[in-house]
């Protein structure tokens, strides 16, 4: 059964939480809120950003694992700036949801979302998700992004997660990284039903034989033995290109935070000049903890500290990892 990933994206804890259970049931809250239902034939899960604005992780984390995002607004404000930089920075797709707030001037200055759409009623949003189809493509060998892993009575390592690409089968053999533990695959469970295959775009639990929950971070990417693509990194040359938004350059040696996937640790940020706003520059980072890296992987530079734009810069990494 084909799935389609949905995060619901506001400052407003409320708003969020109506809107996401307007479309599917919930399941489990921490930082990250799941919800789930089936729809005319596919599985629908819906990511709440929960902790956010609190903590911009989560409103990175809810838009990668998404097909589509709907931004919930009741006004103005900074953390609806810095949640239209997000998605643009990764190239997300989004439709936007106020009966208050005129979106164009900012909306106009994205090079992704300027012909967003826009409604007055979340209804009418939620009518238009629900009739979009997953972009994740099949193709290729299974790529999954772990968001859970815990440990069950009589059953063992359980992993959740998302089939970012390719098709997972039930005994595949999977590199889990940061880490290069090699497990397999001892069951899949979709919408808690037993699979044989779950396709790109599924949410997944996983049975594993050959790792320990305390091994499976969240952000883990599980790849298969040989796929290169995808590989466990210290640092990396990449192209930083900073938010024209912001209110400080990136200057050599900078302290930050790196958003991979749902990874997001400390890293320095190290470069022969400052990046200015606006503006984009060869960089190298280096990162406190080894993290999974997917060399196609847009990722995004955040300044816990900033004063103002705290999302602060994607990259690009510049060369194959």
């Amino acid at each position: 059964m084909p799935s389609l990933n949905i995060a619901v994206l506001g400052e407003d804890a409320s708003a969020r939480a109506n809107a996401a259970a307007a479309m599917a049931k919930k399941s489990t809250v921490d930082d990250l809120g799941f919800y789930h239902t089936v729809f005319q034939g596919k599985i629908v899960n819906v990511v709440d950003a929960a902790a956010y604005p609190a903590k911009p992780s989560a409103l990175l984390q809810a838009i990668n694992l998404s097909d589509w995002n709907v931004v919930v607004a009741g006004k103005l404000s900074p953390s609806l700036g810095e949640t239209i930089v997000a998605l643009d920075f990764l190239g997300a797709k989004a439709v936007f949801v106020s009966d208050s707030v005129d979106f164009s001037p900012l909306l106009s200055k994205t090079a992704s979302l300027a012909q967003s759409k826009v409604f007055t009623d979340f209804e009418e949003a939620k009518n238009f998700l629900l009739s979009q189809e997953s972009a994740a493509s099949s193709e290729g060998a299974a790529v999954t992004l772990a968001d859970h892993c815990f440990e069950v009575k009589g059953v063992g390592t359980i992993v959740l997660g998302f089939v970012k690409r390719g098709t997972a089968r039930v005994h595949d053999e999977f590199v889990s990284h940061p880490g290069g533990k090699r497990v397999s695959v001892r069951s899949i469970q979709m919408n808690d039903a037993d699979v044989g295959e779950a396709p790109a775009g599924s949410r997944v639990g996983f049975a594993l034989k050959g790792a320990e929950s305390k091994d499976v971070r969240r952000g883990a990417v599980f790849a298969k033995p040989d796929d290169a693509s995808v590989k466990t990194v210290n640092e990396f040359d990449c192209v930083a290109s900073v938010a024209k938004f912001a209110r400080q350059a990136i200057e050599n040696e900078a302290a930050l935070h790196l958003a991979a996937g749902l990874q997001f640790e400390p890293c320095a940020v190290r470069c022969a000049a400052p990046i200015v706003p606006g503006k984009s520059g060869k960089a190298r980072v280096v990162v406190d903890k080894p993290i999974a890296l997917d060399e196609k992987q847009k990722m995004v530079l955040c300044d816990l500290n900033a004063r103002g734009l705290r999302v602060l810069a994607s990259v690009i990494a510049s060369v194959k990892i």
